[in-house]
């Protein structure tokens, strides 16, 4: 199923909602997803960061380091 079927999926099943609070209740974790808080911005800057200083781990390493350490979970 392609993002924009799910869309129109999700969009007949928000509309055929009769309760309110069940709505309110939607509306308030969509918007809770959507928000960063200063904490994951300041992370997410301090990343950017270090990725333009060249101080990121390349994919490959953190890779062979994640199936040497936790090798049950990559059979």
């Amino acid at each position: 199923m392609n993002i924009q079927t799910s869309k129109i999926e999700l969009t007949k099943v928000i509309l055929d909602i009769e309760n309110p609070k069940l709505i309110e209740e939607i509306i308030n974790l969509i918007q809770s997803k959507s928000v960063l808080t200063q904490n994951q911005k300041i992370a997410i800057d301090e990343a950017l960061y270090s990725l333009e200083n060249n101080e990121g781990i390349a994919n490959n390493m953190v890779m062979e380091e994640t199936r040497s350490r936790y090798s049950k979970y990559f059979k």
